[in-house]
């Protein structure tokens, strides 16, 4: 087709491809010189029947659809539902004579993006851009959820292969250490050795113990491991306190303090559990608090027991405090301190299991606290036995 004198230098104009769904050649050559009276270089295939747009469509790349509402082979929504089914994204402008309302309606709620009669054809070239834009949009958005989609198909495979490393990796690491261990208490059983080989491998038995809770940690924290369920029991809360006091005496940490009130602090507990949850509060104090004096005390709020964990060390910045209790959080450099930063997340996960809450106060330089709050009383219903399950969830 010429180019009109009149129209824009072709090198200003917008490509555009249309598929021209039409019976009236002079109708599509009215439309295309619209088109490029307002600026669009425009090519146009006519089709007329469902085979000629089915082959158009799978066989060239469309920029919009111009579509005439009824042709004697089939109709605009016949044309619109193939039109779905080859190329979802192409934009369609009906350009028709006079339809009526209701018709209008249907064939926008089929998937037309506008209408415009054929008598008002100056109107079509903005319909056209604004229809092209959005589908361009609609890709994007498509290409976008479908990058999303893989993104996450590959995440999940990505943590299919960890989980099963995990697991692998557990049970390898699991077997020396079982054997290390017993080869570890078989020569402490022996009699006769010196004290200098007994300290040293009742250390390497602390430090076997510190493995194996790194990979019991590891896997908690990959959700390869189940909650463990709560086991309460009426428990004296000086009797955990003691424990913890004598298990860092055993791995020689010194600078601890513990206070305590003289009658009995009852609580309705899981005593292991909970037990350990104290002690990654107190290793934590003691990694952070510069090798300065470290004070335990337990107490009575109320219904609730408390149990406080203060150090002077380092300290914690106070935009810090929540980020210490997440998965992996840390305040301190992780050059400069080790650890998995999980210690704080699984100690708040037991004590909140517990129906209680673990605070902090800090400030940087100036030392931490860290406080223990757990309901002493226990569940409403009551223990029908000496112990009572509890889910950890």
């Amino acid at each position: 087709m010429a180019d009109d004198p009149l129209a824009p230098p072709r090198e200003n104009r917008t490509s555009l491809a249309l598929l021209a769904v039409e019976d009236s050649a002079e109708d599509a050559e009215l439309i295309a010189r619209e088109l490029v009276e307002n600026g669009l270089d425009v090519q146009v295939r006519r089709v007329q029947t469902r085979e000629e747009m089915a082959r158009a469509l799978r066989g060239g790349r469309w920029d919009a659809i111009s579509m005439d509402y009824q042709l004697p082979a089939f109709g605009a929504l016949e044309a619109l539902k193939l039109r779905g089914e080859l190329a979802p994204d192409v934009p369609v402008i009906i350009v028709s004579g006079y339809i009526g309302e209701t018709a209008a309606v249907e064939l926008l709620k089929a998937g037309a993006e506008d209408y415009i009669p054929k008598h008002n054809l100056a109107r079509l070239a903005p319909a056209l851009r604004r229809a092209i834009r959005d589908g361009e949009e609609r890709r994007a958005r498509r290409k976008a959820e479908e990058d999303r989609a893989r993104l996450v198909s590959q995440l999940a495979s990505a943590l299919e292969l960890r989980d099963d490393f995990l697991v692998l990796a557990s049970h390898e690491l699991r077997t020396p250490l079982t054997a290390l261990r017993f080869q570890v208490e078989g020569a402490l059983r022996i009699r006769g050795g010196s004290d200098v080989i007994r300290h040293r491998l009742a250390q390497a038995d602390l430090q076997l113990d510190r493995i194996e809770r790194l990979i019991e940690d590891m896997l908690t924290v990959s959700n390869l491991r189940p909650p463990e369920p709560l086991r309460r029991q009426e428990t004296d809360a000086r009797l955990l306190m003691s424990n913890l006091m004598t298990s860092f005496a055993a791995a020689k940490v010194e600078g601890l303090s513990l206070d305590v009130p003289p009658e009995p602090v009852m609580a309705w507990v899981d005593p292991r559990q909970l037990e350990d949850a104290l002690r990654r509060i107190v290793e934590n104090a003691v990694k952070y608090g510069a090798g300065k004096p470290i004070d335990l005390r337990l107490g009575r709020a109320g219904r609730s027991m408390l149990v406080s964990v203060t150090d002077r060390g380092i300290g914690i910045a106070p935009e810090q405090h929540e980020r210490i209790f997440e998965r992996f959080g840390r305040a301190g450099s992780t050059s400069n301190y080790g650890g998995l930063g999980l210690g704080l997340w699984i100690a708040r996960q037991i004590v909140e299991a517990h129906g209680g809450a673990l605070s902090v106060a800090s400030q940087l330089d100036e030392g931490t606290t860290f406080t223990v709050s757990i309901p002493v009383a226990p569940p409403p219903w009551g223990p029908p036995s000496r112990s009572e399950p509890d889910s950890l969830a």
